[in-house]
Order: C-alpha cells, then structure tokens, then sequence
C-alpha cells in the first residue's frame, strides 16, 4: 500500500509553543489518538503509527489508493481534538511526504539525521516505542510492519558504519570524554563534583557511562549535594570539607555559581603532598566565571583545562559527526530507494504468486478428488495422510518459481529501475509461460461463465 508521512517538527516552521501543542504528552493521550485513528482508517484498510516526541508529531500511513495529503492533517489534527475550525491554522506547519521520499524521511529519522542534535540515540527508543504501542493498538500490518523493522535495521546500519553517535555533542559530554582519553578508562576512578547543579549532574552521568564509579559531590546546599549524589549512587560530602577530599580526587569536575575562583594553587599543591608522587590530577573547570585559578595548571602532576578546550572539542566533534552524517545519508537514500523498488515489485508480483499458488492448488486439488473415487475403500486416517503428503508437495513444487518470480521482479526494479507498467508487462509474459490465463479461461468455462 502507498506510504504517506505528515506532521510537523523543529525542521518545519513550526515555533516550540506550536509542536507542544501537537505533542503527545503521556501514554495515555497516544493509545487514545491511535484508538481514534484506528477507528477513522478501519473503513479503508489502512494502517498507521503514530511518533511522538519533544520536538516532532508525525503520522505514518499506508492506506490502498490515492491518499490526499489534506485529509492525513485532517487526520492527525483530530486526533489531538483539534477542531475543523482551527484547521487554517495549523495547514502551513505540517509537511507531507509520499511514497520513496516518506521511506527515506523515516530512515533518517530513526538514523538521527533530523534529530536537533544530529546522530543522537535516544530515537531509536522513541520509534521503538511509537512501533510497539501501534503494534499494541492493532494499526500496523503488513505494510508498516516490514517498513519499521527495516528503518531500525538501516538505523542500526548508518550508526554503526558511519560511527554517526560518536563523540561529544556536549559540554558535560565533552568533559566526559576528555577525562576518559586522559586515563584511557574510568573504572576505578574517583570524580569530585564541586557543584550539584544540572552541568554537574549531566557531566557524572557521562562520567557514569565511561566507567567512574566512585563520586563525591560538594555543595554548598548540602541537601541538594544529598539528592545528587544518590542519583549517582555516590556520597555527598559538605562544601567547606572538599579541601579535604582534593588528595582522593582523580578528576575533579568544578561548576559552581561562585562570583569568583574557588580552587586555588595552596589547595592544590597540599594536596598533590598527600598524593602518590606519579598520580596525576586531572582538574576540568566548567564554569563561567571560572573556578579554578589558572596558575593552578602550572603545579606539577596537574592538568587544567577550561570551557574553551571543551568547547573547542564539541566544535571538533561536531564538525565530524556532519562529515559522517554526509556519508549516512547517501547510505539512507540508497536504502530507501532499495526498498521502494522492493514494494514497486512486490505490488505487481504478487497477483501472479497469488495465481501460480492457486493454479497448483486447484491441480492437486482435481488430484485428490480423482483419487478418492478411484480409492474408496481408503480409511479418513489414511486420507488425511495423503493429503498431507500433495500439500507439502504442492509447497515443494511452489517453492522455486515463487522464488524466481521474486527475484525477478526485485531485480527489474532495483538494478534495471524499471516503472511498475513494464515490470507488469513482463509478469503478463510469465502468467503465458505458466497457463494461468488459459487455466483461469478454463475455470470459467466449467462454471458456465
């Protein structure tokens, strides 16, 4: 069935306050809109699932015929209870694609390629979750549920060859992913946290994921140091006793919102006394204004580094992952193309398949009939058995040309990029080789059409 895709996300025009207003905000409010679409495509055939996020409201349909892109926002509009009379309203937002280019827009959805942050996961789980609660909901069928699966799979693949999550997208993750080049791994290794605000919290569970698990917050409201910390599965310790801690530190994280530097070069140098004489201290300042005096970095054994060296890596990092997302694309389109001419054949190989299987159906079929008038004194055990045996021969026989005509179609339309009339002529030529007309003319004759 054709595929269609509409809706609206921060690639389209629509501001913030107008993708919150189309959101899917709870579970609840998602299977109600598919209950809801589900009831509005049953009279069609049709099948849908719905994707939902922060920053995207998307409608994947696939109904026979020719669909009017209108009536899918009309569609998805309702859904969310928005009236006939604020339709005008939300037409220039939404966006349609059809067909090939619907295919591609999900595969570089799902890849991350239209993500805000380009390359990033956690949309892979959203379309999982979107798939899973259409499956739930009974919208998908056989049109959606091959296309889903394979956009996970050709996301998998574009991730995977084209390194397309790696590296720092992020201050917190950039922190992250220096500490761990510093130290190659993070197991075992102690992280100080001066400072429990978001920058902090953002930046240990980066830490988290490289392999530190041991971690230490400071803070002057010892309370919020206390949720953090058990967020983290670390401890909290109070502020004015960081000093203290400075010598059991191998990374050191500072974000306060100090007016003024808050780590100084005595601290540091009393504490590199209580250290092993070649363990090195790592010490990242990710404030504005900065808390670490810069002559701290000139104390031996101690490796400052600033906002601008993290933000110099995102940049850097950036700059590669759009490198990648270049080759990723042309990975996707080349899929999505691939697919398309998969379903082109498909559509026009299967009315023949369908023909063939009943061709040698209705041949083993006459068969039996013959044989039970032959054979009457045959018991219904044994007959049950015969029976068995011309349907797994039926299959056995099917099997191949089945196969062929498959290949055959798959190939014209994907290497020879053959429209769908010549592929249909070529199956008309196949049903003259098989008999299935004269087989069918016949048919008709012995029911006195």
């Amino acid at each position: 069935m054709p595929l269609h895709v509409t809706g609206l996300s921060h690639n389209t025009a629509a501001p913030v306050e107008v993708r919150e207003r189309l959101a899917f905000t709870t579970p609840r409010a998602l299977d109600e809109a598919l209950t809801h679409l589900k009831g509005a495509l049953a009279p069609l055939g049709g099948e849908c699932v719905l994707l939902s996020t922060c920053n995207r409201t998307e409608l994947y349909v696939a109904a026979p015929g020719d669909t009017d892109p209108d009536e899918l926002a009309d569609l998805l509009l309702a859904a969310h209870g928005i009236s006939a009379a604020e339709r005008a309203d939300w037409l220039p937002y939404l966006e349609d694609k059809g067909g090939c280019r619907a295919v591609e827009h999900l595969f570089r959805v799902t890849s991350g390629l239209e993500s805000m942050v380009l390359g990033e996961n956690d949309i892979v789980r959203q379309v999982k979750d979107a798939f899973s609660r259409a499956t739930t909901a009974g919208t998908c069928g056989p049109t959606l549920n091959p296309l889903f699966h394979e956009a996970l799979r050709v996301a998998k693949r574009a991730r995977t060859e084209m390194n397309l999550s790696r590296g720092a997208f992020s201050i917190g993750h950039a922190a992250a992913q220096l500490a761990e080049s510093i130290h190659g791994s993070l197991a075992g290794r102690t992280v100080l946290l001066l400072g429990a605000g978001k920058m902090s919290e953002t930046t240990a569970r980066h830490l988290g994921a490289a392999g530190a698990n041991q971690v230490l917050v400071a803070n002057r409201t010892y309370d919020r140091a206390v949720r953090l910390a058990e967020n983290l599965n670390g401890r909290a310790i109070h502020y004015d006793a960081f000093v203290e801690h400075l010598a059991d530190a191998d990374i050191v994280i500072a974000s306060t919102a100090a007016p003024h530097t808050v780590v100084h070069r005595p601290m540091i140098e009393e504490a590199m006394r209580a250290r092993s004489r070649r363990r090195p201290l790592y010490l990242i300042d990710i404030a504005v204004p900065r808390d670490i005096d810069a002559d701290v970095g000139e104390v031996e054994g101690v490796y400052l580094f600033n906002i601008d060296h993290l933000q110099a890596i995102v940049e850097e990092e950036a700059a590669e992952r759009r490198r990648r997302a270049v080759r990723a694309e042309a990975l996707i389109r080349e899929e999505a193309l691939a697919w398309s001419a998969r379903m082109k054949a498909a559509l026009v190989a299967t009315p023949l398949l369908r023909s063939v299987r009943e061709k040698h159906r209705a041949i083993v079929q006459d068969g039996l009939t013959r044989l039970r008038q032959d054979l009457p004194h045959l018991s219904e055990d044994d007959w049950r058995r015969i029976e068995a045996f011309a349907a797994a021969l039926e299959n056995r026989i099917a099997h191949d040309p089945t196969l062929k005509i498959k290949e055959y179609a798959e190939r014209a339309a994907v290497d020879g990029g053959e429209t769908s009339e010549e592929i249909a002529a070529k199956m008309r030529t196949a049903r003259e080789l098989f008999g299935l007309d004269e087989a069918a003319n016949a048919a008709a004759r012995g029911r006195g059409e």
